[in-house]
């Protein structure tokens, strides 16, 4: 089945522009943000690249401020993808040609020369609809409709951006209805790992205070309602189903989430063949890898190297352990402002990530909330807000901008989900400032 017919005309005609421009390149590089939808996306442009027989390399970018930026891109004028970010970093390299963007972040328009395929510029929207790995699947089956086995990867950098919550939308939808004999579907809890027991235990999507990270707890909870702990998740019972996720729906609502968390304890499961992991455990794996460094060994694996197999399950252990002991760390000490409450990170590669899971799942759904990660010169900073929020016409990625301007640093990013570096020691007056802007142009919510 070919994508023709279910892509806007212009954006079909952008991606084969692209396409050629790749096909004539002796050799490429790759930039790709860091995180879930970053690694995933550079899995599926590393895979087209070998079908290729193209010479490349992949680095991975964490700071998308346009100094950073334009340092790395500007370290070699090799024929360059970027991919997960760039669509409003390149007006900093307005001159460089060689360079093809697929992003779906905000970004202003500007007379670069780089092909820029961003979803929002053709009508989607880059929250909810498109991520990273969607627009490098849509580059991947424009090479060759035979790259639609790289389906996976695409799907997993969704999960990894959170744009599954409350199901899948828009393109990400479309792509997945158009491929869907690739896979097959299972409505089940939203639990991942071999047992009960241990998909509680990790689980951070949802997150279930006092049972995520409590193996002693949760065991405890699991034998009170009748459910043998370590049972794997696909062997229980359709009552056994909806009396645990009854159960945990109600942990979930004793804790105040709104409906964005509620609607995250059921999800369609998608097995792949020829990949052992589920759509979730996918993506958890690949972005747990990346966010602490190991972006490496998620690639050289689902490249095809399996002899990394336990290092990559290691990786992610490690990172589901180090993140929900920091957002029960930092849940203690959340403090408040009137429009916005704010916390101090422990690492900056977890303050997105503490952020998002506070956000949904522990924190107050009245105000957005900002995560601080000071840093030796300066500070990185993460923010979340809900989709009713943004519903509400919130736009964190403006308020992020403007705020980061107002003290020398810059930022960017979603509506409800943005980031910015500012100078070390002016956390206190970037806070009040993003206080100030959301108090005067948004209020309560």
């Amino acid at each position: 089945m070919s994508p023709d017919g279910i892509l806007p005309e212009e954006l079909r005609s952008d991606l084969s522009v692209a396409a050629e421009r790749v096909r004539e390149a002796p050799d490429i590089r790759i930039i790709a943000h860091y995180d879930g939808d970053g690694t995933s996306a550079a899995i599926i442009l590393a895979r087209v690249l070998e079908k290729l027989g193209k010479l490349y390399h992949i680095s991975f970018i964490k700071s998308l401020d346009g100094e950073s930026f334009t340092e790395r891109i500007e370290e070699e004028d090799t024929f360059t993808i970027i991919v997960d970010a760039g669509s409003d970093q390149i007006k900093n390299s307005p001159d460089r040609d060689n360079v093809v963007i697929l992003d779906h972040h905000f970004y202003s328009d500007s007379d670069a020369k780089a092909i820029n395929i961003n979803a929002r510029k053709y009508g989607y929207n880059g929250t909810t609809e498109a991520c990273g790995a969607t627009m490098a699947f849509l580059f991947a089956i424009t090479v060759d409709n035979e790259n639609r086995d790289l389906l996976p990867f695409m799907i997993s950098g969704a999960i990894a951006d959170k744009q599954d919550l409350g199901g899948f939308q828009g393109l990400n939808q479309t792509l997945i209805d158009h491929y869907s004999y690739l896979l097959k579907k299972e409505r089940t809890i939203n639990l991942e790992g071999g047992s009960i027991v241990e998909g509680i235990v990790y689980s951070t999507d949802p997150f279930f205070k006092d049972l995520t990270g409590n193996r002693e707890k949760t065991t405890s909870f699991l034998q009170k309602i009748g459910i043998d702990p370590e049972k794997s998740p696909l062997e229980l019972t359709e009552d056994e189903k909806r009396i645990l996720s009854k159960k945990l729906a109600l942990r979930l609502i004793a804790q105040g989430v709104g409906t964005d968390a509620l609607t995250y304890l059921e999800a369609d499961i998608m097995r792949f063949e020829g990949i052992e992991f589920t759509s979730k455990e996918l993506a958890s794996i690949i972005d747990g890898n990346s966010k602490i460094d190991s972006n490496a060994t998620a690639v050289q694996y689902f490249l095809g190297d399996h002899s990394v197999r336990k290092e990559l399950l290691d990786n992610w252990r490690i990172f589901k352990t180090k993140l929900i002991d920091y957002t029960y760390r930092s849940l203690g000490q959340i403090f408040h402002e009137d429009f916005v409450n704010y916390f101090y990170a422990p690492e900056s590669e977890m303050a997105g990530a503490i952020c998002g899971l506070l956000m949904l799942y522990l924190a107050p759904q009245n105000k957005p909330l900002v995560g601080f990660n000071v840093g030796q010169s300066d500070t990185k900073v993460s923010s979340r807000a809900t989709r009713r929020m943004v519903r509400k016409t919130l736009n964190l990625a403006k308020v992020l901008e403007n705020a980061a301007k107002e003290v020398g640093g810059s930022g960017g990013g979603h509506d409800i989900a943005a980031g910015a570096v500012i100078p070390k020691g002016k956390e206190k007056l970037f806070i009040e400032t993003v206080n100030r802007i959301i108090g005067e142009t948004y209020g309560i919510f």
